[in-house]
């Protein structure tokens, strides 16, 4: 059975490309040419941190704070994950 995560995500506009990224998770972050794009790759991007936390067993915390800038869209991205890999502790 598969859980879904709603995870915060900012998105700005930064030198001709959108950067989608999610603050709760360290190195999620991905680009797109449109916002749907750079949502779409990040997601996949979250699904491979979590994948390699799972494999490697890796215990992590939340390492950014979130920070929103006049600039910059907020909102959520729904995530699904298989069980094993939804433990709030690995987040």
């Amino acid at each position: 059975m598969k859980k879904v995560l709603g995870l915060p995500v900012i998105i700005s506009w930064e030198e001709d490309v959108y950067i989608a990224r999610c603050p709760l998770i360290q190195g999620a972050f991905a680009e797109g040419e449109t916002p749907e794009e750079a949502l779409k790759e990040l997601s996949e991007v979250i699904k491979m941190i979590f994948t390699y936390r799972a494999e490697r067993r890796v215990e992590s915390k939340i390492f950014e704070e979130l920070e929103i800038g006049s600039e910059k869209m907020c909102t959520t991205l729904p995530i699904s994950l298989p069980d094993e890999q939804t433990d709030a502790t690995q987040i």
